[in-house]
């Protein structure tokens, strides 16, 4: 979890040094080991370094060639030996190399193919003076952050957009298409491509997969790779494709392990985060020398709520004796909200974000540098898209069987839903794309998202239907309904936004937090085996559940329910409830003619009483408000200069 930025004069003027360095300072909570600076003529970068594996002890950035090539990175390369082995000896790359300097190795060896060549966790921005070139890069699931920003004579890229908002010249207001799109319906559209569009205009997210080429008159993106939606992997039996998938995942977890410092564990007692802690300590106590330590933290509450999953906690340290740290749930979400905001860049919030601050500084407090955890296991695991190819195949009867056992796992869900969302499946998968447009806009229009639709304005709402509007991402007949579905699925840009958000808030603490379900090797696998393998005979997760064997304590791995975090959602709303009017008070998305200024006088103080514990819609309505207030307040209200846009804020411990 570095923090990379660059700015190229296209004019040819020298960048000034101190203005470089200005720039630089707004990443300084991304770094803490190092900064570097490199200025060579109209072109200079600068890193605020993080070191975490062993091999980045002795890591310099920007790291610059005797070519005069510079390149920062942000990341983790996971096939260190593959490359190593394709570089040969002639390269000069030492085995316990810096990740950097095996790209930059990669590079001079391949040239711009170098990114074909990468797999891992990463942003990557080089510059070649002599093809007077800017090459940046992303990672092929998007978990590293990478913006930019053309003016009309420079070219800026960086970690984080505020490191862009620094620059004297920088000019933006909302983007209020995306903005409208993501409040109103969440950007959970995967099959609509946004081109790296932010909330800000005029600046633009490098997309996962994706490398932008920028010349002194252009910038043109490639996508460099993609899932083999055609790739089959069939095997001979359910133990067999355990096998494999527990193989895939054990690579998984050791990648996320690779770190000179603790390893800290978020484990609820769930089937996904307790994986991943139990594979990660069979792998520690396999070869202690090679991985670090642990350190499990858990906030399940003790409380006997259908939150409380401590029984499945003390049968992990049962049965690997271990010391799982509890932390007590705090309800809320209005602690540092405004630092939540300015470090995420977004209007997106987190409902139990009092409880998540507590997380990430017990991490930090533990020495802690690399969080896991199991979140986007429900993504990449539970598809239901597998059930098309079942009526295809006219296998009625395990269609009929699948959803049936649905509803036996998922005991606090109406079956009725999965039902629906099979139907839903069937008609998309066969919607030519030039349809897509008026399916999302009928979906719309029977949606019941009551709150959202009574606060925001008519011109606001019309933005939205600007982004339902576009051309989907149609892949044709003839593809496994479930591979097309999870390569959407993962590449969807509420997701990507997500993985951006966990980025930016685990730095706030030090930390950079890892998934082990989003590894591209394991998604690659998943995308190949058949659907009802990894749902094997109906039973969600059911791959997964067959691969733990021996290894997850057996009350976890048959577990039939998810803790729901419901109660605690409504209890932090309803005790915050005079904070989030004081704040909704604010004025800012009124006076940007976003929010319904009679519906703040009117309406908001009845809604307290249409809250309902079973039913979070309300609460997490009136959350995306706040965010939407506090992102305008932050970085487009009045007292907000581009002064103090380059500078640390500081902030209250409440809103």
């Amino acid at each position: 979890m570095s923090g990379i930025l660059g700015l190229w004069n296209l004019d040819g003027r020298p960048v000034e040094r101190d203005l470089l360095r200005r720039l630089s300072h707004t990443l300084a909570h991304r770094g803490g080991d190092a900064e570097g600076l490199w200025v060579r003529d109209a072109a200079g970068f600068a890193c605020q370094l993080f070191r975490v594996t062993p091999e980045s002890k002795n890591e310099v950035q920007p790291l610059v060639a005797d070519s005069g090539v510079a390149l920062v990175f942000d990341g983790r390369l996971d096939n260190r030996e593959e490359l190593l082995g394709a570089l040969g000896s002639d390269a000069h790359v030492p085995a316990d190399a810096p990740d950097p300097a095996l790209v930059q190795a990669a590079y001079r060896a391949w040239g711009e193919g170098f990114i074909e060549r990468l797999n891992g966790e990463f942003a990557i921005a080089v510059f070649d003076p002599h093809r007077q070139r800017l090459l940046l890069a992303r990672d092929a699931i998007g978990i590293r952050p990478l913006y930019y920003y053309r003016g009309a004579d420079f070219f800026l890229f960086a970690s984080e957009v505020k490191a862009l908002l620094a620059h004297p010249q920088v000019s933006t207001q909302p983007n209020e298409t995306i903005l409208a799109e993501f409040l109103l319906h969440g950007l959970h559209d995967p099959d609509v491509d946004d081109d790296g569009l932010t909330f800000f205009e005029g600046v633009r997210s490098v997309l996962a997969s994706h490398i932008v080429r920028v010349t002194p008159k252009s910038n043109s993106a490639r996508k460099y790779w993609d899932f083999d939606l055609r790739r089959r992997i069939r095997l001979g039996s359910i133990g067999e494709y355990a096998e494999a998938f527990r193989e895939h995942f054990t690579r998984a977890v050791r990648r996320r392990l690779r770190s000179a410092h603790p390893v800290a564990v978020l484990v609820s007692g769930g089937l996904d985060s307790s994986s991943i802690l139990c594979t990660a300590e069979t792998l520690r106590r396999a070869d202690p020398g090679t991985h670090p330590p642990l350190q499990a933290i858990s906030y399940t509450p003790e409380d006997g709520s259908v939150t409380d999953e401590s029984a499945f906690l003390r049968d992990i340290e049962r049965e690997y004796g271990l010391a799982i740290e509890r932390i007590q749930p705090t309800t809320g979400f209005l602690r540092r909200v405004r630092e939540e905001v300015q470090h995420t860049e977004m209007p997106l919030l987190d409902s139990l974000w009092n409880t998540s601050q507590a997380a990430f500084e017990a991490a930090r407090q533990r020495g802690a540098r690399v969080v896991l955890t199991g979140h986007w296991g429900d993504q990449v695991l539970v598809d239901q898209a597998y059930l098309v190819g079942f009526v295809y195949r006219l296998k009625l009867r395990a269609l009929v069987q699948h959803l049936q056992e649905y509803g036996r796992w998922f005991t606090a869900t109406d079956p009725a839903w999965y039902r629906r969302r099979f139907f839903l499946d069937l008609i998309k998968y066969h919607t030519p794309r030039s349809l897509l447009p008026a399916l999302r806009r009928l979906r719309r229009t029977f949606s019941r998202d009551i709150t959202a639709r009574s606060a925001y304005t008519d011109v606001f709402r019309q933005r939205a239907r600007l982004h339902a509007s576009k051309q989907g991402r149609w892949v044709g007949f003839g593809l496994p309904p479930h591979s097309w579905s999870l390569s959407l699925e993962v590449r969807a840009r509420a997701h990507q936004l997500a993985m951006e958000w966990n980025n930016k808030v685990a730095a706030m603490y030090g930390l950079e937090t890892s998934f082990p379900f989003l590894d591209r090797d394991l998604i690659s696998f998943l995308v190949g085996v058949p659907g009802e393998i990894q749902t094997w005979q109906g039973v969600p997760k059911g791959l997964l559940r067959q691969a733990m064997h021996g290894i997850l304590p057996a009350s976890i791995a048959e577990r039939r329910w998810k803790a729901g975090f419901n109660q605690l959602v409504y209890d932090g709303t309803s005790q915050e409830y005079p904070q989030v009017r004081e704040c909704l008070a604010g004025a800012a998305a009124v006076g940007r003619g976003y929010v319904r200024s009679d519906w703040i006088e009117r309406e908001l103080m009845p809604l307290q009483g249409q809250m309902d514990v079973r039913d979070c819609r309300v609460a997490w309505s009136l959350r995306d408000l706040v965010g939407l207030e506090l992102w305008l307040q932050t970085f487009f209200g009045h007292e907000i200069t581009k002064t103090s846009r380059g500078r640390k804020l500081e902030y209250a411990e409440t809103i």
